[in-house]
């Protein structure tokens, strides 16, 4: 018999860091894992139309109440900044399902009509009324879809670098042909998320070891590349438009945004009857993650 061997702790962990970003094969990691790295005191689960729901409920409970919706490849982790910037509004933010902690639900449906419906089933077992609902990417898209068919519950909208109809960049549309889809629910190195990161920031440098690390963590939790690739493919057009937003809205837009550029901002401006815009220049698509004070700090005022 050959003697056992065993790598020390810290050639092992170097080379398990250096397969994770270059390893063409990654597995899924279970979301009980995930759990313990991801969670906080604050971290609170909810089952919701076959869901289990990761949410956190922040700030005083007498505040203003502010739901917030994270995009595509994120979670609600992406609102750290505005939470520690907002003294004076509740934060409630969540994993949409099919992302970060909350993971597959059981019908692995996921479109944007599902995400209206899920987001008011939400805010009816949370007792949530009057609130503002801020969105990026596609919680943005999210959002103003939300404020168009609940706007009794609405009462002021933010949309940070926020969907239309399209969601993805246009190379996603090989998520759609038949047999591609295999290769994005394996080989998903976390090179190729620090890629798709550094084209979504506007300073690079800005961008962490440890939030590439959370992108790419989150992205391997069970079910989630299935989601991201289903939702992919059931993007169609809406029924409805933003000219059909009522309450005040705020448009908040990274101008270094390149997928969904600023004309997109001043377009929705256009059409939304009570909008204002506010730009940032030098700042990418999360712009609440790149520029949380900045954004926060608008935001705050808007919600005042």
């Amino acid at each position: 018999m050959y003697p056992s061997f065993q790598l020390p702790s810290s050639v092992a962990g170097f080379a398990q860091e250096n397969y994770a970003e270059w390893g063409p094969f990654q597995p899924d990691i279970p979301g009980s894992w995930l759990e313990r790295r991801y969670t906080d005191d604050t971290s609170k689960f909810i089952e919701i139309d076959g869901a289990r729901v990761h949410y956190r409920d922040e700030g005083p409970s007498d505040a203003p109440v502010l739901v917030a919706l994270h995009g595509v490849y994120s979670s609600l982790h992406t609102w750290n900044g505005w939470v520690n910037a907002l003294d004076a509004v509740r934060v409630i933010r969540l994993d949409l399902p099919g992302f970060g902690l909350t993971g597959p639900n059981t019908g692995r449906e996921y479109s944007l009509s599902y995400y209206v419906d899920f987001l008011n089933a939400f805010c009816e077992t949370l007792e949530l009324e009057d609130i503002a609902v801020a969105g990026n990417s596609l919680g943005g898209a999210v959002g103003w879809r939300f404020a168009v068919t609940h706007d009794q519950r609405v009462r002021k909208l933010l949309l940070l670098n926020a969907g239309r109809q399209r969601l993805l960049s246009p190379e996603a549309r090989l998520l759609t042909t038949p047999w591609f889809d295999f290769v994005p629910r394996y080989y998903t190195p976390r090179a190729t998320t620090r890629a798709i990161l550094r084209d979504a920031y506007g300073d690079p440098t800005k961008l962490s070891a440890d939030v590439v690390r959370r992108y790419h963590d989150l992205l391997l939790r069970a079910g989630n590349r299935r989601a991201v690739i289903t939702l992919a493919q059931n993007v169609s057009p809406a029924p409805f438009d933003p000219t059909a937003v009522t309450c005040p809205t705020l448009v908040q837009w990274g101008e270094r945004d390149d997928g969904l550029p600023p004309s997109l901002a001043e377009q929705f401006v256009d059409e939304i009857s009570d909008a204002r815009l506010r730009t940032y220049p030098g700042v990418g698509h999360v712009s609440m993650e790149e520029a949380p004070v900045e954004t926060a700090t608008d935001a705050e005022a808007f919600l005042q």
